[in-house]
């Protein structure tokens, strides 16, 4: 059976197409494509018009690659830039209208449980609790667990780009710009300060968007990493090398950020304030390992959905992905 799994994130659209049968699944097809869907709207609590079309238009070009791939079944997660907006409704009319694509509004809970269990597939989990850390254009989750499952989370209103729309830095973040955000961190996550403390958290796991980008960074500067071999699943970024990292985003203009080869451009403009936010929860804790996990909600989702499905009854085979390209 192919199925799909859609995340319409509040700044890039991730597609994920995986085979399954009763014995498992396995991707197949990946893209994902920059919407920056919150953008501009998070103030008004609406989406842009401009974005809102560059949303639906994501959504159709997914449909001509699921229909290629032979899709059977389609699952699609909305998160915080449509389940805050007004709008968020009429996003959902239309892309069931023309894209035919039913998409499921989700709250910060239910995002936060399908983060855990994407990391969850790829990380070794152990008794010794973990936070895991997904930085979104609107909400940033934050999840205690272990090999038992999740002891803890909770998801903030502090995404990215929601987080740029109300510090509005210049071209570099000066000390006023830092000094806002932290404010806002203060005022917001003391909870966190303390679900750290009792559970003794000791590594961050970052869940792919932002801490892809931190990797890259990474391993471009690092004199003993063969760039041209992919990262694995689960990568190590050394709390050594991110104070440089941290102090070379601080410092950069955007325009220096969008010529870096390991920033894409979709991420340039937010890096900085990726960078603070990791930072912050680092000093709320005596954490000893900082790492990027390739697997987030999507990974999550398709696995939750393959163990709840019914595989003892007959399925369909789908067609071959060659079927339809040849055709």
């Amino acid at each position: 059976m192919r199925i799909a799994i859609i995340d319409c994130g509040s700044n890039t659209f991730n597609l994920l197409i995986a085979e399954a049968d009763r014995a498992g699944w396995k991707a197949i097809f990946r893209n994902k494509l920059p919407v920056r869907l919150g953008t501009g709207g998070y103030e008004g609590g609406r989406i842009l018009d401009a974005r809102f079309i560059r949303g639906l238009d994501a959504l159709l070009t997914f449909r001509h690659t699921m229909d290629n791939y032979g899709v059977q079944k389609v699952y699609a997660y909305a998160t915080s830039a449509i389940r805050d907006a007004e709008n968020g409704p009429e996003f959902v009319h239309r892309a069931r209208h023309l894209a035919a694509i039913e998409v499921d509004v989700i709250d910060g809970d239910r995002e936060a449980e399908l983060i855990f269990g994407g990391v969850s597939l790829a990380w070794p989990m152990e008794d010794q609790p973990l936070l895991v850390m997904d930085i979104g254009g609107g909400s940033t989750e934050l999840i205690i667990g272990h090999a038992g499952g999740i002891l803890w989370k909770r998801s903030y209103q502090l995404g990215v780009s929601r987080l740029h729309d109300q510090i509005k830095p210049g071209e570099r973040m000066d000390h006023e710009a830092v000094n806002a955000l932290y404010r806002i961190l203060d005022a917001q996550m003391g909870d966190l300060r303390e679900a750290i403390r009792t559970y003794g958290c000791q590594t961050l796991v970052g869940s792919s968007g932002s801490f892809d980008t931190l990797l890259d960074l990474f391993r471009h500067a690092a004199e003993d990493v063969d760039t041209s071999q992919k990262p694995g699943l689960c990568n190590d970024i050394p709390l050594s090398a991110f104070p440089a990292i941290h102090a070379w985003l601080m410092g950069s203009t955007t325009d220096e950020r969008l010529r870096h080869p390991a920033i894409p451009a979709v991420r340039a403009e937010l890096m900085p304030i990726s960078s603070l936010l990791v930072r912050y929860i680092l000093e709320l804790g005596e954490f000893r390992k900082l790492a990027q996990c390739q697997y987030a909600l999507k990974e999550g989702a398709m696995e939750e959905l393959w163990a709840s499905h019914d595989w003892s009854s007959e399925e369909v085979t789908g067609e071959r992905p060659e079927d339809f390209l040849e055709g």
